[in-house]
């Protein structure tokens, strides 16, 4: 892990409120129980409407910025919301908020299509960001940079044991979005600093991955400071290696500092609820929603609260170290555990073999 030799959590009241973030996942489930938040349904439009009414209850004039795409002919949105907007320095907070078309990880054939409620897999993450809206925006005179929270359509449609949407691809929002960023900045006098994407962050049995896409003094840095804030089973000190396609990539791909905080949600006992008619209310925890705003929301004063001149972190994150996926490690330990077996065996033999000569 790399991190700055001073990377000590500054002294500071912490004031994400789980209970809020767990009655926005409540809210944007029950926006539409029949086909949930599909791009291309109206549930989708109501939620991205509902992002835009929570955060009009924040303040009435908070920025917010719709980015209409199509994917096959079907109309989806992003919507992003702007803090801070004369400053120049820019940090993306990231999450997904459409619900996969059908559930075909499910166990039960039988409902394999059906939709996906998405409580975790996005609803968490977009719970999440809304309660930092609320407090960073109540911050926002005493905050060092411009904050954007991007709500991304159509991530969660791609192929794994069939398609969510037919011949869609995963992370279809956020590659449109990039591919339009400098409609949303002024690239001669703003400059991104970090991307934070939030996948999946508010489920039961809570534990990142250390996600190999993402660069790793961000995420490092991230994983550090829920430790010290007394997160060591959800941020583990030997998590999982392992390459995701998700919504972080295009920006990674464009030169931002990135960070995916997901979990192991492919094989996992502690996670069964992956692309099921299970990922609903019931799997949400509260405790988890709190660790990740937490987390989240001390990362942000460490490094841009005004008072924060003496923290040491990694920025601006421009290492960034690659190690081999868990599941490479263990087929290389495997595969070397044959062939010693293969060697000994040989050997045996072979002494054996003289002994009787």
């Amino acid at each position: 892990m790399l991190f700055g030799n001073n990377l000590h959590n500054i002294d500071v009241t912490l004031q994400f409120n789980a209970t809020n973030a767990y009655t926005f996942v409540e809210d944007q489930l029950n926006i539409n129980t029949t086909h949930y938040r599909i791009p291309g349904s109206q549930g989708r439009e109501e939620c991205a409407e509902y992002f835009i009414d929570k955060f009009q209850n924040i303040a009435i004039n908070f920025t917010y910025i719709v980015h209409n795409f199509t994917v096959q002919s079907i109309e989806c949105q992003n919507v992003l919301f702007k803090l801070n907007e004369h400053l120049d320095k820019i940090v993306i907070l990231g999450a997904h908020y459409d619900s996969r078309a059908r559930a075909t990880k499910d166990p039960d054939e039988l409902k394999r299509d059906d939709p996906v409620p998405g409580a975790n897999d996005g609803a968490s993450g977009c719970a999440v960001l809304i309660d930092l809206a609320r407090i960073f925006y109540a911050l926002r005179e005493n905050l060092t940079c411009q904050f954007w929270f991007l709500f991304f359509d159509a991530e969660d449609q791609g192929y794994d044991y069939g398609p969510g949407i037919s011949g869609w691809d995963w992370c279809e929002g956020s590659d449109k979005f990039v591919e339009d960023i400098e409609d949303f900045y002024n690239s001669s006098s703003e400059s991104f600093d970090a991307m934070i994407l939030l996948d999946m962050v508010g489920g039961v049995n809570l534990q990142f991955i250390n996600e190999q896409d993402s660069t790793s003094s961000l995420l490092d840095e991230i994983f550090e400071i829920g430790r010290q804030l007394g997160y060591t089973s959800q941020f583990p000190s030997s998590p999982v290696v392992k390459s995701i396609r998700d919504d972080h990539l295009a920006f990674i791909n464009y030169g931002i500092p990135s960070a995916d905080l997901i979990i192991n949600f492919w094989n996992n006992p502690a996670w069964p609820y992956h692309h099921t008619v299970n990922d609903d209310l019931n799997a949400i925890s509260v405790g988890s929603l709190e660790i990740t705003g937490k987390t989240i929301e001390q990362f942000v004063y460490n490094n841009y609260l005004n008072s924060s001149n003496f923290y040491s972190g990694n920025y601006p994150w421009l290492d960034d170290i690659n190690l081999l996926d868990t599941e490479i490690v263990t087929l290389i330990l495997v595969i070397s555990l044959i062939i010693a077996g293969i060697f000994v065996f040989f050997f045996i033999n072979r002494a054996r073999i003289k002994k009787r000569e």
